[in-house]
């Protein structure tokens, strides 16, 4: 059984009930083409998959070990870069970066025992600790207030009535 919430804006064709039961049995049909369709899709694209997979994995395989074999040489070569920290080759350039900087704790020290340093240090714990306040709305829901309670915190409670269909597909 297929549900569906459609999405249209448009004027009905339908004139009665008959033809509105003629239109779930149209999308009955239509589900289990779709299904059908998107079924035999899905173990044609496995097909190709398992063809070329075993290929793809050995030259992923060499790359990564040629990659890994570049840098080694590079890094015993390092000397040879000179101010630079890159050198143009024939077939492309290798180069050192540096990587965007990070913070991380030193040896012996986790993030909580950081925390307990900044706050007891009035000159940083104001800049560098955050507090987040967020609104409990599965709390406000839950408290049942009244309109006129909700409207002096500047919310109200919405709940919108959605049409859905439910097809019964039939082989």
């Amino acid at each position: 059984m297929a549900k569906t919430k459609p999405q249209t804006q448009q004027e009905t064709t339908l004139k009665d009930w008959n033809e509105a039961d003629t239109a779930l049995r149209v999308l009955g049909n239509l589900n289990q083409k779709i299904k059908a369709g998107e079924s035999e899709m899905n173990l044609k694209i496995t097909e190709v998959q398992q063809k070329y997979q075993p290929a793809l994995d050995k030259l992923n395989e060499e790359k990564i070990g040629l990659e890994r074999n570049l840098q080694l040489f590079c890094e015993s070569k390092r000397n040879e870069f000179d101010d630079k920290k890159s050198k143009e080759l024939a077939y492309g350039v290798v180069s050192f970066r540096y990587s965007t900087p990070a913070l991380k704790p030193l040896k012996g020290f986790t993030w909580e025992a950081i925390k307990n340093l900044i706050s007891k240090t009035k000159k940083y714990s104001e800049i560098f600790l955050k507090t987040k306040t967020d609104i409990n709305k599965q709390a406000i829901l839950n408290a049942q207030l009244k309109e006129t309670e909700l409207a002096k915190l500047g919310c109200e409670i919405s709940q919108d009535e959605n049409f859905y269909y439910e097809s019964f597909e039939r082989k």
